[in-house]
C-alpha cells in the first residue's frame, strides 16, 4: 500500500466528518454538536484507520505476488543459458533445479524410435549422449526450464510434456489444454498509463520448455523421424 493510497481515505473521512457537521447544524437545532466532540469523532476516525493500516501490513497475504520486469528478464536469461548447455552437452552446466525427472528403461531390440503423441507438436528438444556400454539400458532425464506468464510463475500450474516407453517406442506427450482463470489487482494510482500498470506481452511471458537428455550406448540405434534430436 503506497504513503498517497493510505492518506487518501483519511482525506475523506475529513470531509465527510466536516459535511456532517455542518449538515446537522442546519437541519436540527436540538442537536448541538461541539468543536471538542467534532474532534473527538475525527481523532477517533484517524486513529481507527491508521491501525487498520497498520493490521493490513501485518496480515500475511494469500495472494501470489508479480514479480518485476528485471527479475522476469533475468528468468528468461536462465532459460537461455540452459538452451545452450544443453545443446553443448555441458551437463555440468545444466540447472538442477530445472530436473524433474529421472528414469532408466531396458529393451530387447538394439533400436527404439523417439516419437510425438501428436505428429504436428514438438513436444521436447532432446539430446542424445552416446555412451561404450554394452547393455540395452536407457537412461532419461526430463528437464523444465522457467515458465512466467503476466509475473506469475505458471511451471507448477501448466503440465509440460511427459514421456511413456511402449515396446521400442519412447513416445513423448504433448500436455493436455488447461484453462487457467486469474483476477488481476494493482494499488497503482489512476493517473499511471495502462503500460505502467500491465505490462507487455513481450516483457511478461518467460517462455519454458521440455528437455529429455538421453544416455544410449553406441551399439544402438535411434530413429527420430520428428527431429526433436538436438546435434
Amino acid at each position: 500500500m503506497t504513503v498517497i493510497m493510505a492518506f487518501i481515505p483519511i482525506l475523506l473521512i475529513l470531509l465527510f466528518s466536516w459535511f456532517i457537521r455542518i449538515g446537522m447544524k442546519n437541519l436540527s437545532k436540538r442537536i448541538i454538536l461541539t468543536k471538542r466532540l467534532a474532534k473527538g469523532i475525527i481523532l477517533s476516525y484517524i486513529s481507527v484507520l491508521f491501525l487498520a493500516v497498520v493490521v493490513y501490513e501485518l496480515m500475511p497475504a494469500n495472494a501470489e505476488e508479480v514479480i518485476s520486469i528485471n527479475e522476469l528478464k533475468e528468468l528468461e536469461n536462465e532459460n537461455q543459458v540452459f538452451e545452450e548447455a544443453f545443446r553443448k552437452n555441458e551437463v555440468s552446466k545444466l540447472h538442477k533445479d530445472f530436473l524433474v525427472e529421472e528414469w532408466t528403461h531396458e529393451i530387447e531390440a538394439d533400436t527404439f524410435h523417439i516419437v510425438s503423441s501428436n505428429p504436428d507438436y514438438l513436444p521436447a528438444k532432446v539430446f542424445v549422449e552416446w555412451t561404450d556400454s554394452k547393455e540395452k539400458r536407457i537412461e532419461g532425464k526430463m528437464y523444465r526450464t522457467n515458465l512466467f506468464i503476466n509475473g506469475m510463475n505458471m511451471k507448477d500450474r501448466i503440465p509440460f510434456s511427459k514421456v511413456k516407453w511402449e515396446g521400442d517406442q519412447l513416445i513423448i506427450e504433448m500436455p493436455t489444454e488447461q484453462e487457467f482463470k486469474y483476477y488481476r489487482f494493482s494499488n497503482n494510482l489512476a493517473i499511471l498509463t495502462n503500460n505502467d500498470v500491465f505490462l507487455s506481452n513481450e516483457t511478461v511471458i518467460v517462455h519454458g520448455e521440455t528437455y529429455l537428455y538421453l544416455t544410449v550406448p553406441k551399439h544402438m540405434n535411434v530413429v527420430d523421424e520428428m527431429g526433436l534430436q538436438l546435434y
